[in-house]
């Protein structure tokens, strides 16, 4: 019987040593990421207040604030005829970069 055995492992070529792993091999999740930082922005700023980007004009309504699609081209903001970078604040939990736009000046107001 033994010899019936060994001549059938030996024909199909199994062999009776080969114990399947213990272990079992690990595949690591992938990791999503986006390559864009600043999806758009959110200005703040005094209601009425006007600026433009990416060759729109933007007026901030009562809410006190306008969010923008980033433009990946546009680095500026224009408001009351002066060019300002759009740099600094943080970005919200939605990728929006917080940009607050300056006090308007009133005119005849005076500062010290």
């Amino acid at each position: 019987m033994f010899i019936a055995a060994a001549i059938l492992v030996a024909a199909i070529g199994i062999n009776p040593e080969v114990k399947p792993e213990a272990k079992k091999s690990v595949v690591a999740e992938p990791q999503v990421s986006c390559g864009i930082k600043t999806v758009g922005y959110r200005f703040t700023g005094e209601p009425g207040q006007q600026f433009r980007y990416a060759g729109a004009t933007y007026v901030i309504p009562e809410e006190g604030w306008v969010e923008v699609v980033a433009n990946k081209r546009q680095k500026n903001y224009l408001i009351n005829g002066s060019t300002l970078p759009l740099v600094g604040g943080p970005h919200n939990q939605f990728g929006f970069l917080e940009v607050a736009l300056p006090n308007p000046a009133t005119k005849g107001e005076q500062t010290s």
